[in-house]
């Protein structure tokens, strides 16, 4: 199987602010809704550390590197991540994973 043909799992940090936890996550919640219904996504979850509550984690699967980067080309995905810059404490931490 070649790398585009591989699925690509996606483990994000993301740091709210506190004064604006509740629309940080309202944002998430509406990025990751849109998200879901694409093709490509197999999952996307947005779960809270128990040992890091000052932080959160969207754990993702694409079905491939092309559909992940057909994701991150989406409208609600561009203009979202705009959006959460005033909600966070510093940019999210992107890190990309293939499957062993």
């Amino acid at each position: 199987m070649s790398d585009e043909e591989r699925a690509v799992f996606l483990v994000v940090t993301i740091k709210p602010r506190p004064d604006r936890r509740q629309e940080a996550e309202a944002q998430l919640q509406s990025m990751r809704r849109n998200s879901v219904e694409e093709p490509g996504c197999v999952f996307m979850h947005l779960v809270q550390p128990r040992d890091d509550p000052d932080n959160w984690v969207m754990l993702e699967m694409f079905r491939s590197q092309a559909a992940w980067e057909e994701h991150m080309q989406q409208p609600y995905n561009t203009e979202g991540n705009k959006i959460l810059e005033d909600l966070l404490r510093e940019p999210s931490d992107l890190r990309l994973m293939d499957e062993k």
